[in-house]
């Protein structure tokens, strides 16, 4: 399978062994060649900054160099941000819906779950050089697909905002209000009130309930 052209990838995750899995499926394409490969959030800007790659494969959520972990969202606005051209492909274990279609949205060209089998990530990469605006794997087919190409893309009225599921996201993972307020310079008030409308839009009255919620739909594994 031949792509006709040197594809210049650029590889994130913060497991080795991912890194490891994500070189060898993509070895298989003949005309790839893996320009970067960094396991941090801010690494993969850093690289980028110094050499810009047609395709960015990415976990959502990456570890900083200064911090434990980073917020995925911020990590994918600064990429489209600095490199527009780019076709980011998430590549995560994270499977909630309004996550997924948030990322979509925000502009990446493909969510696949890690758990999809490995040909849909190269199937991903081949679309890159189509006309296609978005590639979805098998899983993510059906209702999104329609309504994308309705041009929909996408209802945004009983979903989280990005700032909801910023706020939620680092709620579950254990995070304390106050830590949240310093990980997103908001004050308590703002964050609260994120809190709560998230979980008034998904009908839920207590934490126990959210986290329940949580790692039900894939936003926490």
């Amino acid at each position: 399978m031949s792509l006709n052209k040197v594809l210049h990838v650029a590889i994130a995750d913060d497991h080795p062994v991912v890194l490891g899995a994500l070189k060898n499926e993509l070895g298989r394409l003949p005309d790839v060649r893996i320009d970067l490969e960094v396991e941090t959030g801010d690494a993969l800007l850093n690289a980028l900054k110094r050499s810009p790659c047609e395709i960015v494969i990415t976990d959502f959520t990456m570890p900083n160099d200064e911090k434990d972990d980073s917020d995925g969202f911020s990590l994918i606005k600064r990429i489209k941000a600095d490199h527009p051209s780019s076709k980011v492909i998430v590549y995560t274990a994270m499977a909630n819906s309004a996550v997924v279609k948030r990322l979509y949205r925000m502009g990446v060209f493909s969510v696949i779950n890690k758990r999809e089998k490995p040909e849909e990530l190269i199937n991903a990469c081949l679309a890159t050089q189509s006309s296609k605006q978005v590639y979805f794997p098998v899983s993510l087919r059906g209702e999104l697909e329609v309504s994308w190409a309705q041009g929909e893309a996408f209802s945004q009225s009983k979903e989280l905002t990005l700032s909801e599921l910023e706020v939620v996201r680092l709620f579950v993972e254990g995070n304390s209000l106050s830590d949240i307020c310093d990980r997103l310079s908001r004050t308590p008030s703002t964050v609260s009130t994120h809190k709560n409308n998230a979980m008034r839009k998904l009908g839920l009255s207590t934490d126990a309930e959210l986290i329940k919620y949580a790692y039900s739909t894939g936003m926490i594994t």
